[in-house]
């Protein structure tokens, strides 16, 4: 997408929405050249991962919420990425405001997310718990040791439910109707992940 956006406008403005700079060591330097590159986040995110970012990556920092952008005007970006960043917002409330602005800012889009039918939550790398229903999931979280989330209090434990809510591809659907949508697939049949696109 980004080599066909460049082809097309020579320079590109591309929001990463809820990411951070580190990803984009992928870009090759020629690419990485014509890209101007904003990661909209939290502070913390932010500040945690920029050291290891290549330095052929030019890139702005903004601290925000992508669920509500009202610094960017319609269209503002040519291209708006976001990699696992909506599974994390919190409600679906939320989730809807995020579709609606990255779909807002964005000329283009492009937002994967793991499926939540996919039977290894890859939060914390362990198998159908994300299939369990809320109360359930808050009591092993709190009295097991799980996976990459380990042993958890109370408090924690309600924590990692309301900042990990995955999702299907009904729900990706009805958040951006106006995208392609696809999965990623693992060992040939499973859906790892969603991914919704929208060319501009």
């Amino acid at each position: 997408m980004i080599e066909g956006l460049i082809a097309r406008h020579g320079e590109i403005r591309v929001l990463d929405a809820g990411g951070r700079a580190e990803y984009w060591n992928m870009l090759p330097p020629e690419l990485a050249a014509r890209v101007h590159l904003t990661i909209l986040n939290y502070g913390d995110e932010l500040a945690d991962y920029s050291a290891r970012t290549q330095p052929h990556v030019i890139y702005e920092n903004v601290t925000g919420d992508a669920c509500a952008m009202p610094q960017y005007a319609d269209g503002e970006f040519h291209l708006v990425h976001s990699n696992s960043a909506i599974e994390h917002v919190g409600s679906y409330t939320k989730m809807i405001a995020f579709a609606n602005e990255v779909r807002r800012v964005g000329q283009a889009y492009y937002v994967q997310t793991p499926n939540v039918w996919f039977p290894i939550d890859p939060h914390v790398a362990f198998p159908f718990v994300h299939w369990l229903p809320d109360p359930i999931r808050l009591w092993c979280f709190s009295r097991f040791s799980i996976g990459l989330a380990g042993r958890s209090d109370f408090a924690r434990a309600a924590s990692i439910l309301d900042d990990w809510r995955m999702i299907g591809a009904s729900t990706m659907r009805a958040l951006f109707p106006d995208a392609r949508h696809s999965a990623e697939r693992f060992a040939v049949v499973l859906r790892k992940s969603l991914i919704a696109v929208r060319h501009g």
